[in-house]
Order: structure tokens, then C-alpha cells, then sequence
């Protein structure tokens, strides 16, 4: 049997309150920044709206690092990449992000393809 420090036993309500504060702020964080893809890729739709093409396109990476297989959010981040300077993202490519798209079942006609040049 375990022998509870004098100082938790008179302090044990206080300490039941602070548990139940922290636990309550930690979930609220949780929900408040915990997005999923769906969110980030409507996220990413908005700023190309606004023309925001590099706040676009880390949100589209954004989707796809949660899900990898997100045909929309390749589609939508190979878009926004052929809108930025060639020195933005110089590590991707958009013509592969569409291949990707339409490898997973988004209907990226190949006229598209060769509009973009990835034909």
C-alpha cells in the first residue's frame, strides 16, 4: 500500500481542480489547432482565391501530409504551383503532383497535361 505524502492528502481537492483545468485547456487546444485535411485543403481553396499562392500551396502540403492520398489537395497544390515563381517551391514539381492527382482517380484530362506542360 502506497503512503500518500501529507502535502498531496491535504492538497488532494486543489489538485483535482488544477487535473481538471489542465485537461480541460489541453482539449480545448486540441480542437482549437487539430485540423484535418478537408480543413487545410478549404483553406488552401481560400487563399487561392485571394491570390495567396504560397499561403495556398502550405496548406495543400498541409492536407496531404495528413492524407496521403488526397487526389483533390494534388490537384489543387500542382494549380497553385504553376501560378508561383519557379524559385518558390523549387523542390516540387506541379506536373507531378497532377500525375499524382490523377493516379488517384482525379480527372485531370491529358489536355490539361500537355497545357501545363507535363506531356
Amino acid at each position: 500500500m502506497k503512503i500518500l505524502p501529507i502535502f498531496v492528502i491535504q492538497n488532494l481537492p486543489k489538485m483535482k481542480k488544477i487535473f481538471l483545468l489542465f485537461g480541460i485547456s489541453f482539449a480545448l487546444s486540441v480542437a482549437v489547432f487539430a485540423q484535418s485535411a478537408e480543413e487545410w485543403n478549404k483553406k488552401g481553396v481560400d487563399h487561392a482565391k485571394k491570390f495567396e499562392y504560397s499561403k495556398a500551396y502550405e496548406s495543400f502540403t498541409k492536407a496531404i501530409a495528413l492524407k496521403a492520398d488526397f487526389a483533390e489537395a494534388f490537384y489543387n497544390r500542382a494549380t497553385v504551383w504553376f501560378e508561383l515563381p519557379s524559385t518558390a517551391f523549387p523542390d516540387t514539381d506541379g506536373c507531378n503532383d497532377l500525375k499524382k492527382a490523377k493516379s488517384l482517380g482525379f480527372k485531370v484530362k491529358d489536355a490539361e497535361l500537355k497545357n501545363f506542360g507535363c506531356l
